[in-house]
Protein backbone atom coordinates (compact mmCIF):
# COMPACT_ATOMS: atom_id res chain seq x y z
CA UNK A 1 0.00 0.00 0.00
CA UNK A 2 1.08 3.48 -0.70
CA UNK A 3 0.25 3.98 3.23
CA UNK A 4 3.41 2.13 3.84
CA UNK A 5 5.84 4.17 1.91
CA UNK A 6 6.94 7.39 3.21
CA UNK A 7 6.87 9.40 0.27
CA UNK A 8 9.51 11.58 0.14
CA UNK A 9 9.45 15.22 -1.66
CA UNK A 10 11.84 15.22 -4.32
CA UNK A 11 15.18 16.80 -3.14
CA UNK A 12 16.09 19.59 -5.11
CA UNK A 13 19.02 20.82 -4.44
CA UNK A 14 19.58 24.80 -5.26
CA UNK A 15 23.03 25.57 -6.66
CA UNK A 16 24.27 28.60 -4.21
CA UNK A 17 27.61 29.64 -6.50
CA UNK A 18 26.71 33.07 -7.82
CA UNK A 19 26.46 33.70 -11.34
CA UNK A 20 30.20 34.84 -11.95
CA UNK A 21 31.24 31.95 -10.29
CA UNK A 22 34.38 30.24 -13.01
CA UNK A 23 32.75 32.81 -16.23
CA UNK A 24 33.53 34.88 -18.54
CA UNK A 25 32.66 38.23 -18.08
CA UNK A 26 32.25 38.42 -21.98
CA UNK A 27 29.80 35.37 -22.06
CA UNK A 28 27.10 36.59 -19.58
CA UNK A 29 23.50 36.70 -20.33
CA UNK A 30 24.41 34.57 -23.76
CA UNK A 31 20.61 32.71 -24.70
CA UNK A 32 21.04 29.21 -24.09
CA UNK A 33 18.16 26.98 -25.95
CA UNK A 34 18.02 23.80 -23.63
CA UNK A 35 14.87 21.27 -24.67
CA UNK A 36 13.04 18.23 -23.89
CA UNK A 37 9.49 16.42 -24.55
CA UNK A 38 7.12 17.15 -22.59
CA UNK A 39 6.94 15.03 -19.28
CA UNK A 40 4.66 16.02 -16.37
CA UNK A 41 5.79 16.35 -13.82
CA UNK A 42 9.21 17.04 -14.64
CA UNK A 43 8.73 18.90 -18.07
CA UNK A 44 5.68 20.76 -18.64
CA UNK A 45 4.83 22.89 -21.79
CA UNK A 46 2.82 25.76 -21.71
CA UNK A 47 3.46 29.31 -22.65
CA UNK A 48 6.43 29.23 -20.01
CA UNK A 49 7.41 25.45 -19.33
CA UNK A 50 7.60 24.42 -15.73
CA UNK A 51 8.00 21.38 -14.14
CA UNK A 52 10.58 19.73 -11.75
CA UNK A 53 13.98 19.52 -14.29
CA UNK A 54 13.03 22.97 -16.32
CA UNK A 55 13.21 24.60 -12.90
CA UNK A 56 16.47 23.18 -12.56
CA UNK A 57 17.90 23.40 -15.68
CA UNK A 58 17.42 26.85 -15.19
CA UNK A 59 19.16 27.41 -11.75
CA UNK A 60 22.18 25.42 -13.65
CA UNK A 61 22.05 27.47 -16.53
CA UNK A 62 21.39 31.00 -14.79
CA UNK A 63 24.48 30.12 -12.05
CA UNK A 64 26.50 29.98 -14.78
CA UNK A 65 25.53 33.05 -16.18
CA UNK A 66 23.75 32.26 -18.95
CA UNK A 67 20.17 33.20 -20.01
CA UNK A 68 18.27 29.86 -20.31
CA UNK A 69 15.19 29.47 -22.84
CA UNK A 70 13.52 26.16 -22.14
CA UNK A 71 11.54 25.08 -25.52
CA UNK A 72 9.87 21.44 -25.01
CA UNK A 73 9.29 19.71 -28.42
CA UNK A 74 8.41 15.92 -29.38
CA UNK A 75 11.77 13.79 -28.46
CA UNK A 76 12.85 13.38 -32.23
CA UNK A 77 12.46 17.12 -32.29
CA UNK A 78 14.41 17.36 -29.72
CA UNK A 79 17.34 15.45 -30.59
CA UNK A 80 17.95 16.81 -34.53
CA UNK A 81 17.63 20.69 -33.06
CA UNK A 82 20.41 19.75 -30.52
CA UNK A 83 22.63 18.10 -33.64
CA UNK A 84 22.22 21.01 -35.78
CA UNK A 85 22.55 23.46 -33.20
CA UNK A 86 19.39 25.11 -33.37
CA UNK A 87 19.36 23.71 -29.23
CA UNK A 88 22.17 24.15 -27.17
CA UNK A 89 21.43 21.12 -24.73
CA UNK A 90 19.21 17.96 -24.24
CA UNK A 91 18.31 17.73 -20.20
CA UNK A 92 16.27 14.50 -20.06
CA UNK A 93 18.89 12.22 -22.31
CA UNK A 94 19.36 8.40 -20.64
CA UNK A 95 22.80 7.24 -20.14
CA UNK A 96 25.15 7.22 -23.19
CA UNK A 97 22.40 8.94 -25.61
CA UNK A 98 24.59 11.88 -25.74
CA UNK A 99 27.05 9.34 -27.71
CA UNK A 100 24.23 7.23 -29.55
CA UNK A 101 22.64 11.06 -30.75
CA UNK A 102 25.90 12.81 -31.74
CA UNK A 103 25.75 15.18 -28.81
CA UNK A 104 28.73 15.63 -26.57
CA UNK A 105 29.38 16.11 -22.95
CA UNK A 106 26.86 14.52 -20.59
CA UNK A 107 26.54 14.78 -16.67
CA UNK A 108 23.51 13.11 -14.02
CA UNK A 109 20.59 15.67 -13.18
CA UNK A 110 18.13 13.65 -12.21
CA UNK A 111 17.93 10.10 -10.06
CA UNK A 112 14.71 8.47 -10.33
CA UNK A 113 13.33 4.93 -8.92
CA UNK A 114 10.71 3.34 -11.52
CA UNK A 115 8.21 1.49 -9.30
CA UNK A 116 5.59 -1.39 -9.91
CA UNK A 117 1.86 -0.53 -9.53
CA UNK A 118 -0.15 -3.40 -8.96
CA UNK A 119 -3.83 -3.55 -7.13
CA UNK A 120 -4.16 -3.19 -3.83
CA UNK A 121 -6.58 -6.59 -4.01
CA UNK A 122 -3.74 -8.21 -6.04
CA UNK A 123 -0.66 -6.94 -4.52
CA UNK A 124 2.96 -7.48 -6.56
CA UNK A 125 6.48 -7.16 -5.87
CA UNK A 126 8.65 -5.97 -8.20
CA UNK A 127 10.44 -9.73 -8.58
CA UNK A 128 7.28 -10.85 -9.75
CA UNK A 129 7.76 -8.74 -12.85
CA UNK A 130 8.86 -11.43 -15.42
CA UNK A 131 7.07 -14.48 -14.36
CA UNK A 132 5.23 -15.34 -17.52
CA UNK A 133 1.82 -14.43 -16.15
CA UNK A 134 1.68 -10.28 -15.90
CA UNK A 135 0.20 -8.08 -18.77
CA UNK A 136 1.74 -5.09 -17.97
CA UNK A 137 0.51 -1.83 -18.62
CA UNK A 138 3.87 0.52 -19.73
CA UNK A 139 4.10 4.18 -20.27
CA UNK A 140 5.76 5.86 -22.99
CA UNK A 141 8.98 6.18 -21.48
CA UNK A 142 9.51 2.35 -19.84
CA UNK A 143 8.36 1.01 -23.08
CA UNK A 144 12.28 0.27 -24.21
CA UNK A 145 12.04 -2.33 -20.97
CA UNK A 146 9.67 -4.31 -22.21
CA UNK A 147 10.74 -4.47 -25.66
CA UNK A 148 13.88 -6.07 -24.42
CA UNK A 149 12.00 -8.51 -22.30
CA UNK A 150 8.30 -8.80 -24.24
CA UNK A 151 9.46 -12.57 -24.54
CA UNK A 152 9.25 -12.80 -20.75
CA UNK A 153 5.28 -11.73 -20.10
CA UNK A 154 2.20 -12.65 -21.71
CA UNK A 155 0.99 -9.38 -22.61
CA UNK A 156 2.26 -6.17 -23.28
CA UNK A 157 0.39 -2.65 -23.57
CA UNK A 158 2.22 0.64 -24.12
CA UNK A 159 0.23 2.88 -22.78
CA UNK A 160 0.34 6.92 -21.35
CA UNK A 161 0.96 7.05 -17.49
CA UNK A 162 -3.11 7.66 -16.81
CA UNK A 163 -3.83 5.34 -18.72
CA UNK A 164 -1.81 2.51 -16.34
CA UNK A 165 -3.41 4.03 -13.17
CA UNK A 166 -6.93 3.08 -14.63
CA UNK A 167 -5.90 -0.11 -16.29
CA UNK A 168 -4.21 -1.52 -12.97
CA UNK A 169 -7.32 0.23 -10.68
CA UNK A 170 -10.40 -1.54 -13.29
CA UNK A 171 -8.05 -5.10 -13.15
CA UNK A 172 -7.29 -4.60 -17.15
CA UNK A 173 -3.50 -4.95 -16.28
CA UNK A 174 -1.99 -6.64 -13.32
CA UNK A 175 0.63 -4.03 -12.94
CA UNK A 176 2.29 -1.28 -15.09
CA UNK A 177 5.78 0.52 -14.16
CA UNK A 178 6.10 4.09 -13.85
CA UNK A 179 8.67 6.73 -12.46
CA UNK A 180 8.21 7.29 -8.66
CA UNK A 181 7.39 10.91 -9.19
CA UNK A 182 4.76 10.50 -12.20
CA UNK A 183 3.09 7.99 -9.87
CA UNK A 184 3.10 10.53 -6.56
CA UNK A 185 1.68 13.17 -8.67
CA UNK A 186 -1.28 11.47 -10.25
CA UNK A 187 -2.32 9.60 -7.46
CA UNK A 188 -2.31 13.33 -5.51
CA UNK A 189 -4.32 14.51 -8.57
CA UNK A 190 -6.88 11.29 -8.43
CA UNK A 191 -6.95 10.00 -5.06
CA UNK A 192 -9.79 8.01 -5.74
CA UNK A 193 -7.94 5.45 -7.91
CA UNK A 194 -4.45 6.41 -5.77
CA UNK A 195 -6.96 4.12 -3.11
CA UNK A 196 -6.99 0.89 -5.49
CA UNK A 197 -3.50 1.30 -5.98
CA UNK A 198 -0.11 -0.66 -4.00
CA UNK A 199 3.34 0.62 -5.03
CA UNK A 200 5.95 -2.14 -4.53
CA UNK A 201 7.94 -2.04 -1.66
CA UNK A 202 11.53 -1.69 -3.70
CA UNK A 203 12.32 -0.26 -6.79
CA UNK A 204 12.04 -1.97 -9.87
CA UNK A 205 14.75 -0.36 -11.61
CA UNK A 206 16.58 3.12 -10.95
CA UNK A 207 17.21 5.30 -13.72
CA UNK A 208 19.02 8.50 -14.74
CA UNK A 209 18.59 11.27 -16.58
CA UNK A 210 20.94 13.36 -17.96
CA UNK A 211 22.01 16.91 -19.74
CA UNK A 212 23.56 16.46 -22.68
CA UNK A 213 24.86 19.40 -24.81
CA UNK A 214 25.29 19.71 -28.43
CA UNK A 215 28.25 19.94 -30.86
CA UNK A 216 27.30 23.50 -32.07
CA UNK A 217 26.51 24.80 -28.35
CA UNK A 218 27.35 28.22 -27.49
CA UNK A 219 28.00 27.26 -24.10
CA UNK A 220 32.08 26.97 -23.44
CA UNK A 221 32.29 23.61 -22.37
CA UNK A 222 35.42 23.20 -21.19
CA UNK A 223 34.56 26.14 -18.43
CA UNK A 224 31.02 24.21 -17.69
CA UNK A 225 32.95 21.76 -16.62
CA UNK A 226 35.40 23.13 -14.30
CA UNK A 227 32.22 25.40 -12.81
CA UNK A 228 30.29 21.39 -12.35
CA UNK A 229 33.91 20.65 -10.45
CA UNK A 230 33.99 23.48 -8.28
CA UNK A 231 29.98 23.87 -7.14
CA UNK A 232 29.34 19.86 -7.20
CA UNK A 233 25.23 20.79 -7.87
CA UNK A 234 23.45 17.34 -6.57
CA UNK A 235 20.93 15.65 -9.17
CA UNK A 236 17.38 15.48 -8.06
CA UNK A 237 16.85 12.57 -5.78
CA UNK A 238 13.34 10.40 -6.70
CA UNK A 239 13.18 7.17 -4.27
CA UNK A 240 11.16 5.00 -2.40
CA UNK A 241 12.03 4.29 1.56
CA UNK A 242 10.29 2.11 3.20
CA UNK A 243 8.80 2.67 6.53
CA UNK A 244 10.73 0.93 9.12
CA UNK A 245 8.66 1.73 12.04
Amino acid sequence: MLRKLVIGGCLLVMLSIPPSAGFAAGDRGVEIVASCSSWPPYVVEGTRPGGILVEYVEDLLGSFGYSPKIEVYPWKRAIDAARNGKVDVIFCAEAGQAKNYELEYEFPILISDTVLLSHRDYPLEAGQLWDHRIAVGAGYWYGDVFESRRQDVDAIEVVDDLSILRMVANKRADGGLMEKAVADTLMHTYPEIGELLEISSRPVATQTFYFAISPATKIDTRRLRRHLAITKPRPILQQIKTDTN
